[in-house]
């Protein structure tokens, strides 16, 4: 399957302007891939009919989602349909999802054509071919190897400024889940462990102050200080000492959510809404733990200090 690929120097609303042809070693923050309607037909099974410059359009990009007309470079192009299903998935590789969340597909009647009209950009047409092994997958990282060798070998046959590259799947899975894996285990442990270390500390004071505050509640129970009234003081003052951490520890996730971000971006995170639903998620864990721990000591302190 061939398709071309080329990334965006820079946009005003739904004008696009591609990076020139010498200049290849950028990272653009906005993608395009193009297919052509055969390909697209093949991959989705569904027929379609565009001539001149019609396009099919699968947008990421905010200023182009739900347009009806575009340009590139100069060159106007109308969206006769936008989809929203990610119709290259399970068919194509999609090599930019790890580098941007601002990818694009355009499907073009005529692939050769559309390339033509921009001979001085840098757009770059490629092609896909995959096949299926039918060896299990131990078998399939034994091969990993083998064919790495092979796939160089066949790209320094190639004309210059022509390469070749492939990929194991069942290798690269497990590159990944080695790599983010051991990621994730580190950070789950070190989260358990300074939470429940913190918990530790503010439960353990907390019951220790109410050793010492003991001789004063029997007092003030004593003349006159009621069972509601000794709840709402234990816990107003249990409350300011767990949830103080709490508010403050959020406060800094906030502002350092930014930096973390990046970080993310780095190891190849890109999906912002799920980032943020994680974030949420894991603070949403903390609250709670936060929640029965202070239940747990508030009931502990109030039978150390009631009579």
């Amino acid at each position: 399957m061939t398709y071309a690929n080329f990334g965006v120097k820079s946009q005003k609303g739904t004008d696009f302007t591609v990076y020139p042809a010498d200049e290849r070693s950028v990272t653009p923050k906005t993608v395009f891939m193009v297919f052509d309607a055969a390909s697209y037909e093949q991959m989705t099974g569904e027929k379609v009919d565009l001539t001149g410059n019609q396009v099919i359009l699968f947008a990421h990009n905010k200023d182009l989602k739900g347009q009806k007309q575009f340009t590139i470079n100069g060159q106007d192009f109308q969206v006769k349909e936008e989809v929203s299903k990610d119709f290259i998935t399970d068919h194509v590789p999609n090599q930019f999802n790890m580098l941007t969340e601002d990818f694009n597909y355009l499907v073009v009647p005529d692939l050769s054509a559309f390339v033509a009209q921009f001979p001085d950009l840098a757009i770059n047409t490629n092609i896909y071919g995959g096949f299926n092994v039918n060896v299990g997958e131990n078998q399939q990282l034994k091969l990993a190897a083998s064919y790495d060798k092979m796939i160089d070998e066949l790209s320094s046959q190639q004309a210059q400024g022509t390469f070749v590259y492939g990929g194991n799947r069942a290798n690269d899975v497990a590159e990944l889940n080695s790599l983010f894996g051991g990621i994730f285990f580190i950070g789950i442990f070190l989260s358990l462990i300074f939470m429940v270390g913190t918990v530790i500390v503010i439960y353990y004071k907390q019951i220790s102050e109410g050793y010492e505050d003991r001789d004063r509640f029997v007092i003030l129970q004593q003349v006159g200080l009621d069972e509601d009234e000794v709840k709402r003081t234990i816990n107003r003052q249990v409350r300011t000492v767990f949830f103080l951490p709490l508010i403050f520890a959020f406060v800094h996730l906030a502002f350092a959510y930014h930096m973390i971000r990046l970080i993310l971006k780095v190891l190849g995170v890109i999906n912002s809404g799920q980032v943020l639903i994680v974030t949420l998620s894991v603070c949403a864990v903390f609250l709670i733990t936060y929640l029965v721990v202070f239940w747990i000591t508030s009931r502990s302190y109030r039978k150390i200090v009631q009579i």
